[in-house]
């Protein structure tokens, strides 16, 4: 059964960021892969569902002004790792024209494509934010918790997370599944983010959370038990 109270959000787990000799490669990001996979892998055994970001650059990005052509359209660089990736997707590109499906039931992992930084200039971010809720389907608590992961820390990880912050939502990062460019601002932003009342885990502590609503049903059922 799918967590009500926790969604998975993977940022940015491509081949030009994660791998030697990727385009705009994270130094160090290929040593996150094997947790990346673990939980992206709850996402496959039906336990999280998990919303992914991808940059999908055209060659005239006004981004790809300021860093090395990276992650274009239809070439290999773009394409999410193979540990990042659910068996049922859905992709959301960068679209205005596009119309989100009314159910996302039938889906594991949603991908948010993306030509900035930020996740959220994505037109339909915030309409699949919404969807997140107790009126969705799947269903989740109204306070459902993001937990954030992927690369890079200071980054695109740093736009995922302080904007579902900006909006309100509780955040936790998964610590030993980011990776930064630049280590003293990752380790400064984390400090910021947990201040700001985002929580830090590791990705043991996020996979326990993916059992929450079992372990609760069998807390109550036992607590009803011992009361007759």
């Amino acid at each position: 059964m799918v967590s009500r109270k926790t969604v998975f959000w993977e940022v940015d787990a491509q081949a030009d960021f994660m791998l030697p000799g990727g385009k705009l490669y994270v130094p160090g990001a290929e040593k996150i892969i094997p947790n990346l996979r673990r939980l992206v892998e709850a996402a496959r055994q039906g336990r999280v569902f998990v919303v992914s970001s991808a940059d999908a650059h055209n060659p005239d990005d006004a981004e790809l002004r300021e860093w090395p052509p990276h992650c274009l359209k239809r070439t290999p660089g773009a394409e999410i790792l193979p540990e990042g990736l659910a068996a049922r997707r859905l992709v959301i590109p960068n679209d205005k024209g596009l119309v989100l499906p009314e159910s996302l039931g039938g889906y594991q992992q949603v991908t948010l494509e993306k030509n900035t930084l930020d996740v959220f200039d994505n037109p339909h971010a915030d309409a699949l934010l919404g969807r997140l809720g107790p009126n969705g389907s799947p269903s989740f608590e109204a306070n459902v918790e993001f937990l954030v992961f992927g690369v890079a820390t200071d980054y695109c990880v740093r736009c995922t997370v302080e904007g579902l912050l900006a909006r309100g939502r509780h955040v936790g990062v998964v610590r030993d599944a980011i990776q930064p460019l630049d280590a003293a601002k990752g380790a400064q932003l984390i400090a910021e983010w947990e201040s700001r009342g985002a929580r830090l885990l590791s990705t043991d502590q996020a996979l326990e959370l993916c059992s929450d609503s079992a372990a609760s049903s069998r807390v109550s059922f036992l607590k009803a038990g011992t009361s007759q």
